[in-house]
């Protein structure tokens, strides 16, 4: 199978975007191959072809973006390179995630977020699950009226809100640290509302966008709001910080599945094991498994 490299996403043009791509130096019949283009809105899909399978050329332009002019649309592709005789034998390129119209880190902006997020995960900040809001695919048929192009009901249990069938992407496991916010108790004649508004800070992986919803591992659920401060190093993101608003307990968003098994949720551990142990304990098992891991005794 031959092997795709170096893809790049250019444009300066607002009608379209180009894909390029090289492959690695190989020995096989290259004619024996087909390209197909897949495009998503989210890193991890769900893709969709964009092209029908293609052979020998390297360069795709995708005119469907023209008329999307939104600052924070994420557009990513990935190559499906398959066997002409049998096209159920593939191998998709990037194997994670997609490429998308972005800067480059250089090697500086790539130590300034290993230690930022290093820092996050070992130190400030705690584990999260990270919802990325859904912003195209299949409109709601149960609140989403096409005619007047709006939502017709809120805390939808098909698309949580957010006018998209499924409303969010797959959840995603990051670190970050969220302020601890002042406790807030409006009095109204409907009963006691809670408020709690705080700000978050997190690595440069995933990209936040106005609306995602980010979870803690108390079930603590934050929304991210509309003035996300982001730090970049020559266009490349190192860190960000975004005020994060907290989702009543009766909105629909509760109801957004973390698939972990019973196992996974049973040993779950937000922060470094560590900063729950005395290793000075003699009697302790985690100075007897340190002990084991230095000098290979049982």
């Amino acid at each position: 199978m031959i092997k795709v490299t170096n893809i790049q996403v250019r444009s300066f043009d607002l009608g379209y975007l180009d894909l390029y791509w090289d492959i690695s130096p190989c020995h096989e019949d290259i004619n024996n191959y087909e390209f197909v283009v897949e495009k998503s809105d989210n890193e991890f899909g769900p893709y969709e072809d964009l092209t029908i399978p293609f052979t020998d050329r390297y360069h795709v332009r995708d005119n469907t973006v023209a008329g999307q002019h939104s600052f924070y649309r994420k557009i990513y592709y990935r190559i499906r390179v398959q066997e002409r005789a049998n096209t159920s034998n593939f191998e998709i390129f990037p194997e994670v995630g997609g490429a998308r119209l972005a800067a480059k880190p250089d090697l500086i902006a790539l130590e300034m977020a290993r230690i930022n997020n290093l820092k996050l995960k070992e130190f400030t900040g705690r584990k999260v699950w990270v919802f990325t809001r859904k912003t195209s695919g299949q409109r709601c048929r149960i609140c989403f009226d096409e005619v007047s192009q709006r939502k017709l009901i809120a805390n939808c249990s098909a698309c949580y809100g957010t006018g998209w069938v499924g409303g969010y992407n797959a959840p995603i496991e990051a670190y970050a640290l969220i302020v601890t916010p002042n406790e807030q108790t409006i009095h109204a004649n409907v009963g006691n509302i809670n408020l709690e508004n705080t700000s978050m800070m997190m690595g440069n992986y995933p990209e936040l966008s106005e609306g995602d919803i980010v979870v803690e591992a108390e079930n603590i659920r934050w929304r991210i709001a509309s003035t996300i401060s982001k730090v970049s190093k020559a266009r490349a993101l190192i860190r960000q910080q975004a005020p994060v608003h907290r989702i009543p307990k009766s909105d629909v968003e509760y109801m957004l599945p973390i698939n972990l098994s019973d196992e996974e949720l049973r040993d779950l551990i937000v922060s470094p094991e560590r900063n729950y142990t005395n290793p000075q304990t003699v009697e302790g098992d985690s100075l007897k498994g340190a002990l084991t891991n230095i000098f290979g005794e049982k």
